[in-house]
């Protein structure tokens, strides 16, 4: 049986520049080229899956390096234009150089299968799907993908255009004949690798070890994309229905299990790990705001904005988790994860915050002139290890603020642990637990409040704890206040 894998592109858009052309030519590689996929293959083991056996994986590259089918959704081809500065820019000359940013915009389900003849063995075929897993963009980094293995006996549905190797000089008309780089058979391993750097350094235009095969692939006159049909707002669409009902209509199948995206921060300097709620607050309201422009104003019902069909809170915990990753006292990495999933909307807004700069405003002393880019987004496996992890012993990663003053009368001890008892019954974990209060820590440096909501501040007391069960419990563990905006975070306690 053919071994088919499919490449879905979330936001419809596809991004890669052929080897030995220049951007601004305005090209797009489509199909993505043979070489292109064994390469992110290859470098997805390396630096994601590294305990994969490397004679496993090297038997899979080469089993994979014959030219493939590709069966390609409908799609046309367009650019945007950015002016930049120029190298003159440090002289004060206003003088700027054009770059193309040309992509294919993929109609249909935005999915592109590539199918190779033969099988895999068992081992081969975990392999490959653990990688297809992996895959966190194909082409340039804009291009987010999200990679699976097609059913046994998958094939092509009507609206899948196919791209395959030219055997002779005979063309169909309607066909284009594009050249896509290849691996030479046998294949050389150590050619794959080869940088661009080292290439030019040769004095090579392709790498060695690679050849150029000729495809037959349909143009994007012949595959251009159906105008979506009109499609009832989300909000009046739930008037009807439960919000869970809407949110799984709204979603459709190919993001069914997008619970998870995560970014890159960038700054200068970075924010500290005591403004976690800060900046988790502002990556909310831009998300909000980007929301709105793509989906329109008060999109309900929504995961991402945390509300009902009738604009009242989300109970239950499923909707987005605005949480902040430190590296030793700085924030370096944000995460939105909701359990109950996200919509196409909620991702393309996501996908519109590389263009927003995120920052208190100038009046407020706090972070401010932040960038996010999106690394990665899927199910729950995207989340770090060491907050998905099963573990009995869990330690504070970010401090415990509770929801409840102490009453009166009430040592404040028992009313620590009343209030944790109270909380893990309300996430339906009932594990007896051992609570143990850590030594005093400079919890006291975090914010408690979010900036964008006009509250009171905040003086209840911040614990670092330690939560021993006595059977494992799976994470993401949070507790008390503000655990949607990253305080009563959980991670696994060292041995």
């Amino acid at each position: 049986m053919p071994v088919t894998l499919a490449v879905h592109f979330p936001w419809k858009r596809y991004h890669a520049t052929p080897w030995g052309h220049y951007v601004n030519e305005g090209l797009v590689e489509l199909p993505p080229s043979p070489w292109r996929i064994l390469r992110a293959l290859y470098s997805v083991w390396k630096l994601r899956a590294p305990d994969l056996d490397a004679d496993v994986v090297h038997g899979l590259l080469t089993q994979l390096a014959v030219p493939p089918d590709y069966f390609l959704p409908p799609y046309q081809v367009a650019h945007s234009r950015h002016y930049l500065p120029s190298t003159k820019h440090r002289t004060g000359a206003a003088d700027t150089n054009l770059g193309l940013d040309t992509f294919a915009s993929l109609g249909g389900d935005a999915t592109i299968h590539v199918q190779w003849p033969g099988d895999l063995n068992a081992e081969q075929t975990e392999v490959l799907a653990k990688l297809a897993a992996s895959l966190p963009y194909l082409g340039r980094a804009d291009s987010i993908c999200a990679a699976s293995l097609a059913p046994s006996g998958w094939a092509p549905t009507p609206d899948l255009a196919p791209a395959t190797p030219l055997i002779s000089d005979e063309l169909a008309p309607e066909m284009e004949r594009v050249p896509l780089l290849a691996p030479r058979l046998p294949l050389d391993v150590d050619a794959l690798i080869t940088d661009t750097t080292s290439v030019r350094k040769s004095r090579l235009v392709y790498p060695p070890g690679s050849e150029l095969v000729e495809y037959a692939v349909p143009p994007p006159a012949a595959s251009r994309p159906r105008r979506p049909a009109a499609t009832t707002p989300m909000r009046d669409r739930a008037s009807t229905v439960t919000t869970r009902t809407a949110l799984t209509l709204a979603r459709g199948d190919r993001n069914a299990n997008v619970t998870t995206v995560r970014f890159a921060l960038h700054g200068k300097p970075l924010p500290r790990v005591a403004d976690t709620v800060i900046v988790t607050d502002l990556l909310r309201a831009a998300s909000l705001k980007a929301l709105d422009q793509v989906a329109g104003p008060r999109t309900r019902p929504s995961n991402l904005v945390g509300r009902d069909e009738n604009d009242q809170p989300l109970t239950g915990h499923q909707h987005a988790h605005y949480l902040a990753l430190n590296h030793r006292d700085t924030i370096d990495e944000l995460l939105i994860w909701a359990p109950g999933g996200l919509t196409d909307q909620e991702l393309a807004a996501l996908n519109q915050l590389a263009n927003t700069t995120l920052g208190v405003s100038p009046k407020v002393n706090g972070p401010r002139d932040l960038h996010v880019r999106i690394t990665a987004y899927g199910n729950d496996s995207t989340l770090p290890d060491d907050l998905a992890a099963s573990s009995t012993s869990w330690t504070t990663r970010t401090p415990v603020l509770l929801q409840r003053w102490a009453p009166a009368r009430t040592p404040a001890d028992t009313h620590l642990v009343n209030e944790i008892h109270r909380e893990l019954a309300h996430r339906d974990i009932t594990t007896p637990v051992t609570i143990t209060v850590l030594p005093a820590h400079d919890w006291i440096r975090y914010r408690r409040h979010r900036p964008t909501r006009q509250q009171p501040r905040n003086h209840r007391p911040l614990y670092g704890l330690r939560l021993d069960f006595t059977a494992p419990v799976t994470g993401p563990l949070r507790l008390g206040a503000n655990t949607h905006f990253g305080l009563g975070l959980f991670q696994p306690a060292p041995p």
